[in-house]
């Protein structure tokens, strides 16, 4: 995600933000380096998530791993094997933007990365 995309999803999410402590959050870690971004793997949403749950990377989700249980996955950037995992084990991958246009409030979310 480079340059007017990053802008503009900022802008939204600090608009959101103002209202939202979730939101402040997630505006903190998209607001550093581009090169501190997290990346993370599927088999870290094992972990954390319970069956059925929701979970916001803010970074990229790598698809090292295995998802054993059927998440709503919300992501700024995914790779091709990790969006065919999620999909694949019966959960939803979306995009941080397309969240944020759907009206996404963030509730029920867990933060990785």
């Amino acid at each position: 995600m480079r340059g007017g995309r990053d802008k503009l999803l900022k802008a939204r999410v600090r608009r959101l933000a103002r209202r939202s402590r979730f939101w402040a959050t997630v505006l903190r870690h998209l607001e550093s380096s581009s090169r501190r971004r997290r990346v993370v793997n599927i088999y870290h949403l094992n972990r954390v998530a319970a069956p059925g749950g929701g979970v916001l990377v803010v970074g990229k989700l790598l698809g090292v791993g295995v998802l054993e249980k059927p998440l709503k996955i919300i992501a700024l950037d995914y790779s091709d094997a990790a969006y065919r995992k999620v999909l694949d084990a019966g959960g939803k991958a979306y995009y941080l933007e397309e969240y944020i246009e759907r009206g996404g409030d963030g509730k029920g979310l867990v933060i990785v990365g």
